[in-house]
């Protein structure tokens, strides 16, 4: 646990812009790295002739079961990184003995850096701005969780349905109800949230519970899941769950359901105070989406977890 409170120090310093030369921020990330159990191997230029290469450092971790060589650019300057960074990356990746390429900002990356990362990179090149890096050193702190056999199988199966949502909307309708609910508790946990699916029967009003560190601070968010084919829910569901979200003080709420929801519910959102969202079938095929280009990779987007869940939703303020 020292280690890491030590790596959450390093990154303090790193975000601050406590260091006058090039070098020395990527001694502080090279700490980060160590401090969670991934020794650097090697910096400086790897190759030779034509090939010859220069990284920052590298890395070799695990992931998705198989040890991977990651390479590392730092990016420490007054600018957000942009697309020269992200090509940077991508050509260490395709022309260096690396399996992916990591780009770790102090001041995040430019819309056009995404949008490029996206194009060329995805599931390959991963994306760090301090807050994503945060989020990922407090992981590391978390004791690995027993889970049985069987859940193993459920959750396995519910990532596999998530990806078909993702890739196949049309088969959303054919997933039963208490499947969803499971089936989002996957999306949400790889997405980055830390995500509890309350019991079947005993949910207090809410399905889901998330929380997220965002600027320092614990966030947490209810989600409430309606799966019906006939019905769509009313004023009285919102006025449930805003109830819901006062009492726990949580920072917002999304209600999400995929027959829509009564017309008087569109224009009636707007009264409440109480941070409450609402999200249909392209929401909930969105949030999929999200998950299925996350969930081969490190890869992460430079926006905030709250971005993520309550984007493209009605309410939101």
């Amino acid at each position: 646990m020292s280690k890491l409170y030590q790596a959450l120090a390093l990154l303090e310093r790193f975000e601050r812009g406590e260091f006058i030369q090039p070098s020395e921020a990527e001694s502080l990330l090279v700490g980060i790295f160590e401090a969670c159990g991934y020794p650097v191997s090697e910096k400086g230029f790897i190759g030779s002739g034509n090939a010859l290469l220069e990284v920052d450092c590298f890395i070799r971790a695990m992931v998705d079961g198989s040890s991977k060589v990651i390479a590392i650019e730092v990016k420490a300057g007054s600018r957000q990184a942009g697309i020269d960074s992200i090509q940077q990356a991508f050509n260490l990746k395709a022309n260096g003995p690396f399996d992916r390429a990591m780009i770790v900002s102090r001041l995040g990356f430019s819309a056009d850096a995404l949008q490029h990362a996206d194009m060329i990179g995805l599931g390959e090149i991963d994306l760090f701005g301090p807050e994503h890096l945060r989020n990922w050193i407090a992981k590391q702190a978390e004791p690995q969780e027993v889970v049985s056999k069987c859940e193993t199988i459920v959750r396995r199966a519910m990532r596999e349905l998530a990806q078909t949502v993702a890739q196949h909307p049309d088969e959303l309708p054919r997933i039963e109800w208490r499947d969803l609910e499971r089936l989002l508790g996957e999306v949400f946990d790889g997405i980055g949230f830390d995500t509890k699916v309350t019991r079947s029967g005993k949910d207090g009003g809410f399905d889901l519970e998330l929380t997220a560190m965002e600027g320092g601070k614990k966030q947490v968010y209810l989600v409430e899941v309606k799966h019906w084919s006939e019905q769509k829910p009313g004023m009285s569901h919102v006025r449930k769950l805003v109830r819901i979200t006062a009492s726990r003080q949580a920072t917002a709420s999304l209600l999400l359901s995929t027959s829509g929801f009564t017309r008087p519910v569109y224009s009636g959102i707007t009264e409440f105070t109480i941070p409450v969202c609402l999200g249909g079938r392209e929401k909930i095929i969105s949030l999929c989406r999200t998950y299925y280009r996350l969930s081969s990779a490190l890869w992460l987007e430079d926006t905030s977890l709250q971005e993520t869940l309550l984007s493209g939703t009605l309410g939101r303020r």
